[in-house]
């Protein structure tokens, strides 16, 4: 077959070995991904749950002829999500269309049985193309899901335009967490206040699985400490042994956690480029926050208006959460499109527990 760029963005059997492709070998980790699963919503505003029934109170024991008792159903705390909706344009250069064109006659120079060698190397030339297209968007949802995660809100201002303070947020998100801010006076026995308050919270909260913090809130609070080298004492083998600040690592610390009664600690260490060009940590710090489980909602999808109405000229493929990814052209280039309609849904925010550490940090930093 005689291919060509116009042929070759068109056709959806060679875009769809490219998105496999990318969808299989990406290297970016997707760290949202880890909370939440997809889950569509067929409308834009949507029902959402911010509490649920985690028990269920215990039967009434009667006499055998007595009246049964009426009980009302345990209600569930509700309000409204809205969809947010994401995309991107990105130009594919002249420069580049031209390396592409290159290679587009090689493969129409070779030999059928030499094609599929040709149209692999193709599909490697434009699969950084479509690996900034498929990823942009969830990497976008790991900015709002860890900053969600670790202080129950997050804001995103078109453009990344944080300077200005008067550009309106664009999407806007509070979570009704369980927030607490401990005194600067406990900032040398913060393991302590944090076994305390744990266990006060168990009966109302139930057992939590794990505390996320950021490496920096590990280092600063956990590994620095004076209760971890001076008053915990470590199982390792046979051995007995005291923690050293200097030598604790992760692991080491979530073993004395577990030991004692806390969750096990989880670190985090990422970071996602915004359009500014900027790295932003996804987790923040100085914040721990305690989970019961891993996935913790869903991220909620719609279907974009542009699948049941597409825009003549464009070639469209469907890729993962109904995002759809298009093509087009003008004089400047060829351009690659995605449009994508999600938001996260925290199933359960009133039982979560988020720790503010600003009133310890002030002191050590006074």
């Amino acid at each position: 077959m005689m291919l060509t760029i116009e042929t070759l963005f068109n056709d959806a059997n060679i875009i769809s070995a490219i998105i496999n492709r990318v969808s299989q070998t990406r290297d970016d980790k997707i760290y949202w991904q880890q909370y939440l699963d997809f889950r569509r919503t067929t409308t834009r505003v949507f029902k959402d749950y911010i509490g649920s029934v985690t028990g269920v109170m215990a039967g009434s024991i009667n006499s055998r002829y007595g009246e049964k008792p009426i009980r009302e159903r345990r209600n569930i705390g509700s309000g409204y999500g809205e969809i947010a909706y994401l995309g991107d344009a990105y130009q594919i250069s002249i420069d580049r269309l031209s390396e592409l064109q290159d290679l587009i006659d090689k493969f129409n120079a070779a030999k059928p049985a030499n094609q599929n060698t040709a149209l692999n190397e193709i599909i490697n030339f434009v699969y950084d193309d479509f690996r900034q297209v498929m990823l942009a968007a969830h990497k976008r949802m790991d900015l709002v899901v860890g900053s969600l995660l670790m202080t129950g809100s997050a804001n995103v201002k078109n453009k990344d335009n944080r300077s200005d303070i008067n550009t309106p947020d664009v999407l806007e998100i509070d979570l009704p967490f369980k927030f607490i801010t401990p005194e600067a006076a406990v900032a040398d026995k913060l393991i302590s206040y944090l076994q305390a308050q744990i266990n006060s919270l168990k009966p109302q909260y139930g057992a939590f699985q794990k505390m996320v913090m950021s490496r920096g809130t590990f280092v600063k609070y956990i590994v620095g400490s004076p209760e971890l080298g001076d008053k915990f004492k470590m199982i390792l083998g046979q051995r007995e042994v005291m923690a050293s600040a200097a030598l604790v690592t992760s692991d080491l610390a979530s073993q004395v956690f577990t030991g004692i009664g806390l969750p096990a600690i989880d670190i985090k260490e990422d970071y996602v480029e915004d359009q500014q060009g900027i790295n932003h940590q996804v987790y923040a710090d100085g914040r721990i926050t305690l989970l019961r489980q891993d996935k913790i909602g869903y991220m909620r999808f719609h279907t974009p208006y542009e699948a049941t109405d597409p825009i003549p000229g464009r070639a469209y493929t469907q890729s993962d959460g109904n995002m759809l990814i298009s093509q087009y052209r003008d004089k400047n280039g060829r351009y690659l499109e995605y449009t994508a309609e999600w938001i996260p849904q925290i199933s359960n925010p009133t039982r979560i527990v988020n720790f503010d550490l600003s009133l310890i940090n002030a002191v050590q930093e006074g």
